[in-house]
């Protein structure tokens, strides 16, 4: 499995809703990144997120800001531009996502399904358009459907 390099600029992360949340950056953030709370959970403020490492994914964030800066996030109902973060992962429409970025934070892939069951997730929603394996770095529709983070398997 590869993951991209490098998070890449996306310039309309809204495509359209408008349940939007103002929240503090608590590191630099670029839009279009699946944000999610620090596995601490600081009130009312949002990182990169990374399976493994960050706690529940909150949204999108709407466009780039420093550590410190308030960023506004789309979140359940909005459809926005996500960024498939592996060469490996290819996704079809109606298909879930899991936050991903182990290597660019903020990116997702297709949603670990072991036995029927969803196994260390944090869902960030489900791809409104197709997005082969071979695309990894470009970016997709994606309705916002947050979900518990599960424990891993």
């Amino acid at each position: 499995m590869a993951d991209i390099a490098a998070f890449p600029t996306i310039r309309n992360v809204l495509v359209q809703g408008n349940n939007i949340y103002p929240f503090t950056a608590g590191a630099a953030i670029t839009a279009g990144q699946v944000v999610a709370f620090h596995g601490t959970g600081v009130d009312n403020t949002v990182h990169p997120a990374v399976t493994g490492t960050t706690g529940a994914v909150v949204g999108v964030a709407l466009y780039s800001v420093g550590s410190g800066e308030e960023v506004a996030v789309a979140m359940d109902g909005c459809i926005v531009y996500v960024v498939n973060g592996k060469d490996t992962g290819d996704f079809d429409a109606g298909d879930y996502v899991q936050a991903y970025g182990t290597t660019t934070p903020g990116t997702v892939t297709a949603l670990v399904v072991s036995g029927g069951v969803a196994v260390d997730y944090a869902m960030v929603g489900m791809m409104l358009e197709d997005n082969a394996a071979a695309a990894a770095g470009t970016y997709t529709k994606c309705l916002i459907k947050t979900g518990p983070k599960t424990p891993g398997a």
